[in-house]
C-alpha cells in the first residue's frame, strides 16, 4: 500500500556557478549533508577535494542554516540554497586576499 507516501523533497544546491537539483526522500538529513551533496556534484573528478570542505549553507537573503539542522525543519520542498566555500567565508569575513583577477 503506497497511500499516504510522499513525493522525495526536491531543493535546488548552488555552488559558483552551477545549481544541482536534489532529491531525496523526506528530508530527514542534516543541511550539511545537503552541502556535501552539492560539494561533490560540483566537483565529480575529486569527489570535493578541489573545493574543500563546505563552510556554510545560507538562502538568497543571507539567512544561514545551522549545519546541524534537519533539512525538513528549514527547508521547503522546491527551496533554493547556496553553499558557503572557502573563499566565501573569507569574503564573509573581510579577510579576501584580492580578487582573483581584473573586473571585467
Amino acid at each position: 500500500d503506497r497511500e499516504g507516501l510522499f513525493p522525495a523533497m526536491r531543493v535546488k544546491v548552488h555552488v559558483r556557478e552551477k545549481t544541482f537539483a536534489v532529491s531525496f526522500g523526506d528530508g530527514g538529513q542534516r543541511i550539511s549533508w545537503l552541502a556535501n551533496v552539492g560539494i561533490v556534484r560540483y566537483d565529480d573528478k575529486t569527489k570535493g577535494m578541489e573545493l574543500g570542505a563546505p563552510r556554510g549553507v545560507r538562502l538568497k537573503d543571507g539567512t544561514r542554516l545551522n549545519m546541524d539542522d534537519v533539512v525538513c525543519t528549514r527547508l521547503n520542498d522546491g527551496a533554493d540554497v547556496w553553499i558557503m566555500l572557502k573563499e566565501d567565508a573569507a569574503a564573509a569575513a573581510g579577510e579576501a586576499l584580492g580578487a582573483a583577477g581584473p573586473a571585467v
